[in-house]
């Protein structure tokens, strides 16, 4: 279903004539995605940056939230590791954006929002701990390995902790990870 049909409410905005500014930058996604932008930009200083940066690709996340989490999701794991530092970066506005737009507009509940920063989280620790031990292997520090052994980090596993540990973070939260190395893998 589509983000605007999914909508209940919309924050009031502080600053109604930033919000409004924000809001008519982005072209026409329909009235009340408008008010949602509107309200939210003039709330939030960080949000309103996420929103001009991402809005191209939030117009098309607001045809199917859910799929269009999928999809960054399936783009990340494909991407080549000299491509990965930016690509976690914009996939980390994207969801955070989308995650606080579906948040704002009661379009997800609360297991939604934490579940899908969790969720972004864990991913961009695997990828950069494979990326980081692919690495490692092709430089030839890590004696035995090859790169059949990078979806298995090299034996290096990490658990995440706290938030990230129960699946909610929220915006501001950081990760605890504990990193683990089999030393029997030598």
């Amino acid at each position: 279903m589509t983000f605007a049909k999914l909508l209940t409410r919309s924050p009031l905005p502080e600053d109604a004539a930033l919000g409004a500014e924000t809001a008519a930058r982005l072209g026409d996604h329909g009235a009340e995605i408008k008010e949602l932008i509107a309200g939210t930009a003039g709330c939030s200083p960080y949000l309103k940056s996420l929103v001009e940066k991402e809005h191209e690709w939030l117009a098309l996340a607001f045809d199917d939230p859910e799929a269009a989490i999928e999809a960054l999701f399936d783009r990340l794991r494909e991407m080549p590791a000299d491509q990965l530092g930016v690509a976690l970066r914009q996939g980390k506005r994207r969801v955070a954006v989308l995650a606080g737009l579906a948040d704002l507009g009661g379009v997800w509940g609360l297991e939604e929002v934490t579940g899908a920063l969790t969720r972004f989280a864990d991913l961009a620790s695997q990828l950069a701990l494979q990326a980081a031990i692919a690495a490692e292997i092709k430089r030839g520090k890590l004696p035995g390995k090859s790169e059949e052994d990078i979806p298995f980090a090299g034996g290096m596993v990490s658990i995440a902790m706290g938030k990230m540990g129960a699946g909610e973070l929220n915006y501001s939260s950081d990760i605890d990870l504990i990193c683990l190395f089999d030393e029997t893998q030598f």
